[in-house]
């Protein structure tokens, strides 16, 4: 059985959509291929993306079939409510889901968005032009995503791609399908933040300029920011060790 739905803007994307299966293995050009598989494809002479997520487990199969909606479809409800909350996301054009009985392969298709860089690339290189206007620019989108209730979980530097236009800095988030909306205390505002926090002197930028925009106690935001950064490198250096051991 497969189930599709088309964002009524786009009613052209049917037949797109039927053989959606077809079309990723045979065609595209791949952009990353880790747990999921993502591909540029072109149809109608328009460019789009459509990530291909991996074949859940078999728990996971079920749930997804009678319990939980699919990444899929998470991905695709999510970016319809951050575009209604006027935050940008490449617009969403499609979700496949094909059960055999249960979630076997799902299919998330949205347009394609000609960015200029992403923000990793600018924390990677302490000499990226602009540097800091990019930096007080993105920490002010993330001031507004909290504003707004939007909790993007996997909120990290390959998820927020960058557009200049008008010497200004547009961005938009992507990997959406684990995201919650909710109402922020302080400390998850720096949870939230963490995973961009690279070195000190960044962590430290980053919390003294969110402490300003949000009239926030910089010593809080400042031992907030540090706890939550250091918390998540022991995370990220236990799971390597522990990939190691397996």
């Amino acid at each position: 059985m497969i189930n599709i739905n088309i964002n009524q803007n786009f009613p052209d994307f049917e037949k797109f959509a039927q053989t959606i299966k077809q079309k990723f293995e045979k065609n595209g050009e791949i952009i990353a291929d880790n747990r999921n598989i993502i591909k540029i494809l072109e149809y109608n002479q328009q460019k789009v993306v459509v990530k291909s997520f991996k074949i859940p487990n078999p728990v996971n199969r079920f749930a997804y079939r009678f319990l939980r909606k699919s990444k899929a479809k998470r991905s695709f409800l999510n970016a319809q409510k951050l575009i209604d909350l006027n935050i940008n996301t490449p617009l969403p054009i499609a979700y496949v889901e094909y059960f055999q009985p249960l979630l076997k392969e799902s299919f998330y298709i949205s347009e394609y968005f000609d960015y200029d860089f992403e923000i990793r690339a600018v924390l990677k290189n302490e000499n990226f032009k602009n540097r800091e206007k990019i930096f007080k620019s993105f920490i002010s989108f993330t001031y507004s995503l909290h504003q707004k209730g939007v909790y993007h979980i996997d909120y990290s530097p390959g998820n927020i791609l960058v557009k200049i236009k008008n010497n200004q800095y547009h961005f938009s988030i992507v990997d959406i399908n684990r995201m919650k909306f909710i109402k922020y205390n302080n400390a998850l505002r720096f949870k939230n933040l963490s995973r961009f926090s690279a070195t000190e002197k960044d962590t430290t930028f980053f919390a003294r300029e969110y402490a300003k925009i949000a009239n926030i106690n910089e010593t809080y935001a400042l031992e907030k920011l540090f706890y939550y950064h250091n918390k998540h490198q022991k995370y990220i250096e236990n799971k390597k060790r522990l990939k190691k051991l397996i």
